[in-house]
């Protein structure tokens, strides 16, 4: 960056000082917990491919336990070799000034700032299950269709034994486990009310449908959880 000829200071020759300005990296961790929390949600998904960044997209950072604005001064890293003691000098207020510009064009530097190249993180949630879904509606391209055996659940048959034991018809013949593993999560939660899009016919309110249902969900979740 370029300085000020001053005279007084004993600076007769326009000088330039090398400023570097670097925002805090998330881990791959840290991201890929976000991304999964990003793919999970349409809303997000479709304005993300759209190259939009939705305005409340701090939420979920939030719930990772991270933010993709900078929340305090130590976010940045900073540092200028002129001879000014004071930091942030005027020189580094002047490229976070411009910095501040160039999010306004392209908020998607952020995201590079942080860590993760914006090419990845539109190729990431491309291929999560709702983003290939919305993905093919954005380019009008029918999804390929999985040959599966049956569209519903086949029951498994147990042979039963000729004479049966009160004892092990009440208690079974196996004891129960000490423990039980949770089951997989959804590939896409909630698909039935995400397949209805932020706006069905019978909602009339300005607020997305998905974003309501979400919150809604959460707090019975939580509410559950205390119950138990």
């Amino acid at each position: 960056m370029r300085g000020n000829v001053n005279p007084y200071f004993g600076v007769y020759k326009e000088p330039t000082y090398r400023v570097s300005v670097q925002m805090t990296r998330l881990s791959e961790t840290q991201w890929q917990k976000i991304i999964q929390q990003l793919s999970q949600r349409a809303s997000f998904i479709s304005r993300l491919l759209l190259n939009d960044i939705p305005e409340n997209i701090e939420t979920v950072f939030k719930d990772v336990g991270v933010h993709l604005l900078p929340n305090s001064y130590k976010d940045f890293k900073v540092s200028c070799d002129c001879p000014d003691y004071a930091v942030p000098c005027k020189h580094i207020a002047g490229v976070c000034y411009r910095l501040a510009g160039q999010f306004d064009r392209d908020p998607f530097l952020l995201f590079e700032m942080r860590g993760l190249a914006p090419e990845k993180l539109l190729q990431d949630l491309a291929l999560s299950p709702l983003g290939k879904v919305l993905s093919d509606a954005k380019s009008g391209t029918a999804a390929e269709l999985a040959p599966v055996e049956s569209f519903y659940t086949r029951p498994k048959f147990t042979e039963i034994p000729d004479e049966i034991s009160l004892k092990s018809f009440w208690q079974g013949r196996h004891p129960l486990p000490n423990s039980i593993e949770p089951s997989e999560p959804a590939a896409v939660p909630a698909m039935l009310i995400k397949k209805g899009g932020d706006f069905p016919a019978f909602w009339q309110k300005q607020n997305s449908f998905i974003e309501v249902m979400e919150d809604f969900y959460l707090r019975m979740r939580k509410n559950t959880l205390k119950e138990l």
